[in-house]
């Protein structure tokens, strides 16, 4: 495995269950307010598809922080 996903697994690994799920809730609802602000302010094209592509991966990786908060090591 790469170092830097060895890392990513160290940092997530350190994290309790608790930091995990507050984390993930905080950036979907970051990424949601984010995509809103799309809807009411008139941007220019290039700023909105850089927001656009910004709430998206924090919404996915709030999901994935959400995912991954549970009891560990248990068969799915």
């Amino acid at each position: 495995m790469s170092t830097v996903g060895q890392q990513i697994r160290d940092y997530n690994r350190s994290l309790s269950e608790r930091q995990k799920i507050r984390g993930g809730a905080l950036l979907i609802v970051v990424g949601t307010l984010l995509i809103s602000l799309l809807v009411f302010a008139p941007l220019v094209m290039p700023l909105q598809i850089l927001i656009g592509l910004m709430s998206v991966a924090l919404i996915v990786v709030g999901t994935l922080s959400l995912g991954t908060s549970g009891i560990t090591g248990r068969a799915v």
